[in-house]
């Protein structure tokens, strides 16, 4: 199970298991977690999980929500993230058995034990670049621009829609909400960059 450890001036104040569907941030004492600070607006922040992941999102706060110093509106959390909220600081941390267990089902098929997935880019500054996908979940792209997470399940691997301004393209076609499978040699455009997914 994920978990939100709360840190202010570096000293921790509460740790929170994230056991439903939305967890609330903010100053009323309604929320899931109160932080009690004037920088912190009523109801500040939320996050969403779902089977896609935990998402934090801006509630139209006063000052905004971070994550690793860029501010969101939406974003895919991924282990040891962290959230700044007014002064205090929100780390997001998964189970380290839960963070292993897609890892561990996917070893169980055969495209698994030999599959290595990467994306290489194929136009623009950073042509030729490679970015092998370890990760159960790999987020791609620019906060507040476009952004695209893969994720691997059971030896597959899977593109999805994060947040942004459009929507990116698969093999020359928009992207709708729905995640979509990603097959060898498939191009993936986020915003006219050019990536190839090959599995090998």
């Amino acid at each position: 199970m994920a978990k939100i450890i709360v840190t202010f001036n570096g000293l921790i104040q509460q740790e929170v298991s994230i056991s439903k569907s939305r967890i609330t941030i903010g100053r009323r004492p309604g929320n899931d977690i109160v932080i009690d600070h004037l920088t912190v607006s009523g109801q500040h922040a939320a996050i969403d999980t779902t089977s896609n992941g935990s998402f934090i999102l801006d509630l139209g706060s006063t000052n905004g929500t971070m994550v690793n110093s860029q501010p969101v509106k939406k974003h895919l959390l991924q282990h040891d993230d962290v959230i700044d909220i007014g002064k205090y600081k929100l780390r997001f941390q998964v189970n380290k058995q839960e963070q292993i267990r897609t890892l561990d089902t996917a070893t169980l098929t055969p495209a698994a034990k030999t599959g290595i997935a990467k994306i290489k880019v194929m136009n623009g500054a950073n042509i030729g670049k490679e970015l092998t996908l370890t990760k159960p979940v790999t987020t791609i792209g620019s906060p507040a621009a476009q952004v695209i997470a893969i994720t691997k399940q059971d030896g597959r691997y899977t593109l999805r829609f994060v947040e942004g301004k459009e929507m990116p393209k698969l093999n020359g076609q928009l992207l709708s909400d729905a995640s979509h499978t990603l097959n060898h040699a498939d191009i993936i455009d986020l915003l006219g960059v050019h990536m190839q997914f090959s599995l090998c």
